[in-house]
């Protein structure tokens, strides 16, 4: 692979120390219901960054690998996954058809075109073979939202901007977090969903995590290769 800096490097460590594998117990649940319960099988971790969800795959009974562009975040990642490669999601390294299961978490807004993601998970997994995906909700976590109030005074400031896609400095809130350091890719609803119908995946089960928020912060989605 040619040479690159991606966006996380340089910013790995903080991003470990300040996040943990899942903001509740709900999302893990899904994540290992979603999976269904393995034997031993490879499971794809699909933009698994420093690796912070290899155990739940792990637990789920799954052997997580892991494929991420930045050399930074694989360096903490491979000692929490049985294998982790530097690679692309939109390009991964594996054979047509060659997996049962595989796992994205936050990855939709680390990527500007996550239609090729789906399109490459679609790709790699068998038919029948399962998809579960979480990330922030499309339509309360972005720049059109602040929700730095949101736990002081249990509200949201929402300004417009909703319906335009693409990158911005800054995600939902003051700027701080990973969308100051290394910008946040805002999609709608309906663009997000549709990358994973677009690829021929068939949505099973969707969840909305609010954790302690005036409305969810997370989504979840299951979906199965046709």
């Amino acid at each position: 692979m040619r040479s690159v800096r991606a966006r996380y490097d340089g910013h790995s460590d903080w991003y470990d120390a300040r996040f943990g594998a899942f903001d509740t117990d709900e999302e893990q649940a899904f994540l290992r219901r979603g999976l269904g319960a393995g034997r031993g099988e490879m499971c794809l971790d699909v933009g698994c960054g420093t690796g912070r969800f290899g155990r739940a795959i792990g637990d789920a009974g799954y052997r997580a690998v892991g494929f991420d562009i930045s050399a930074d975040q694989l360096r903490l990642a491979r000692a929490r996954l049985a294998a982790a490669v530097r690679a692309d999601a939109g390009r991964l390294p594996v054979r047509d058809d060659a997996v049962d299961a595989a796992a994205g978490m936050f990855v939709h807004t680390d990527v500007a075109d996550f239609a090729a993601v789906a399109r490459e998970v679609a790709r790699c997994l068998r038919p029948a073979g399962r998809f579960v995906y979480i990330g922030t909700h499309p339509c309360f976590v972005g720049p059109f939202i602040d929700r730095t109030a949101e736990e002081r005074d249990r509200r949201l400031s929402v300004v417009g901007g909703y319906g335009s896609t693409g990158w911005a400095s800054r995600g939902s809130g003051d700027g701080s977090g990973i969308g100051g350091r290394v910008g946040f890719h805002h999609k709608t609803l309906a663009s997000f969903l549709g990358s994973f119908t677009g690829a021929g995946l068939d949505i099973r089960e969707i969840a909305e995590f609010p954790g302690q928020g005036v409305v969810p912060w997370n989504l979840g989605l299951l979906a199965i290769k046709a």
